[in-house]
């Protein structure tokens, strides 16, 4: 009887822990577990940024566009959290690839971290910030970025635009991420680099399951409520298996699991329009 009662307590302790490590996992190949061959002349393509592009947490569309691609080495360059700063600190080891193409996402939790100096201080502890988020300084750090990534590599470098932060065009947050992708046009336009428009395509899905009257009435929180929404996704998905797209169902999102991270709609959006670029050139 004892052994029960543990077994009621430990069992969902290991599954919190199973599923936060197969959420915090390193993509099976990263900068970090690469080492450039010198008879391989498969084009390199290294895709830098956060959770998003991670893929642990929401839709893996770097393994998907790898599975298409025989002919390219897919380095993922995502750290779940990471703002442009976590970014920047780690451009040496993504450099040292010797990538032929880069992809740039990065900014949503610049974004988030801005919102309210409680989310920034918490940003601060967590990735070891040496200050609180803001546009300006996100601005800095992606100037930064750029001119060290066009310096030292002869990549072809594409910039995306941050997706959703929640659906509701009318939040707060949305203005936010707005706003910082005003910075990465005006970056694209500074250095003559090419834009892989992601905003502007989830809206387009967006608009277009509103015409079906199937609209999320929950919004996104900046309170407790974000990471049990995180927590929420990860355990249904590595625990029983749900796909991103179910379990985005309850909050009736198109594009996002938990209202941060990619469902699956909205990883083949960004794989699409990766994909379109990867042909073209």
């Amino acid at each position: 009887m004892l052994w029960f009662f543990v077994s009621l307590i430990i069992l969902p302790v290991f599954s919190l822990v199973y599923a936060g490590w197969k959420g915090q996992k390193l993509p099976e190949l990263n900068p970090n577990n690469y080492f450039p061959d010198p008879n391989d002349e498969r084009e390199v393509v290294v895709c830098c940024g956060d959770s998003i592009t991670h893929g642990r947490i929401g839709y893996d569309w770097v393994s998907g566009l790898a599975k298409n691609n025989k002919n390219k080495i897919f380095i993922n360059a995502g750290i779940n959290g990471d703002l442009s700063w976590n970014l920047h600190k780690r451009l040496g080891e993504i450099i040292k690839c010797q990538p032929s193409i880069i992809t740039i996402l990065i900014g949503t939790n610049d974004a988030m971290g801005s919102q309210s100096k409680k989310l920034g201080d918490d940003y601060i502890k967590m990735k070891k910030l040496p200050q609180r988020p803001s546009i300006d300084w996100y601005k800095k750090n992606y100037d930064m970025i750029l001119t060290n990534l066009i310096n030292k590599t002869n990549a072809k470098i594409y910039l995306i635009t941050l997706p959703w932060i929640g659906e509701n065009e009318n939040s707060k947050i949305l203005e936010i991420v707005k706003n910082h992708n005003t910075v990465i046009q005006e970056l694209a336009i500074k250095y003559e680099l090419e834009i892989i428009p992601f905003f502007e395509n989830i809206k387009t899905m967006i608009n277009k399951k509103k015409d079906n009257g199937l609209i999320s009435k929950s919004k996104y929180e900046i309170t407790y409520k974000r990471m049990v929404r995180i927590i929420r996704a990860i355990v249904l998905h590595y625990l029983f298996r749900v796909s991103w797209n179910n379990v985005s169902n309850r909050y009736q999102l198109k594009t996002l699991c938990d209202f941060i991270h990619l469902n699956d709609n909205g990883g083949l959006i960004i794989s699409d329009l990766i994909q379109t670029k990867l042909d073209k050139k």
